[in-house]
């Protein structure tokens, strides 16, 4: 199964998805800033075939 992670950036406020296999932490891919957590999950696949 995999997850569609969405986060938010507490540095620079830039949003973005990551679809892993688990809810992780991830790395802001714009500023660099370390550490976000997702503020929301969802199953990829389930969407994925809509």
């Amino acid at each position: 199964m995999q997850v569609r992670n969405y986060y938010h950036c507490a540095e620079c406020g830039r949003e973005w998805t990551a679809v892993r296999s688990t809810q992780c932490d991830e790395g802001c891919p714009y500023c660099g800033a370390r550490h976000m957590s997702p503020y929301r999950s969802e199953d990829a696949e389930e969407r994925d075939d809509e």
